[in-house]
């Protein structure tokens, strides 16, 4: 009689630790779906970043074109100035010598 009492309490421990058991795997696969949303957010995060650098990199790029037009525009409005009074210089030196 003893023997089918601990058989009885040895069946309902293991389903007992079979309940456990599934519970834990529940738990184990929810983890891993919430490890694997985590993980796409950093690649996402990581993507965004990569992008940020690329857009930093051509407006830098773009950047020092425009400033090297500007600087080139200046030298040629300060050459246009020195020519235009140098031009306007000899023409009043002509009228005046006339």
């Amino acid at each position: 009689m003893k023997d089918v009492i601990s058989g009885d309490s040895a069946k309902a421990m293991l389903k007992i630790t079979e309940a456990q058991l599934i519970e834990t795997e529940k738990k184990v696969i929810l983890k891993d779906g919430i490890i694997t949303s985590y993980q796409q957010k950093e690649q996402n995060y990581i993507t965004i970043i990569d992008s940020e650098k690329q857009k930093f990199s051509i407006m830098e790029t773009y950047s020092k074109k425009l400033e090297f037009e500007l600087k080139k525009e200046k030298v040629k409005n300060k050459f246009k100035s020195i020519v235009g009074t140098a031009v306007i210089g000899v023409l009043a030196f002509l009228v005046i010598q006339k």
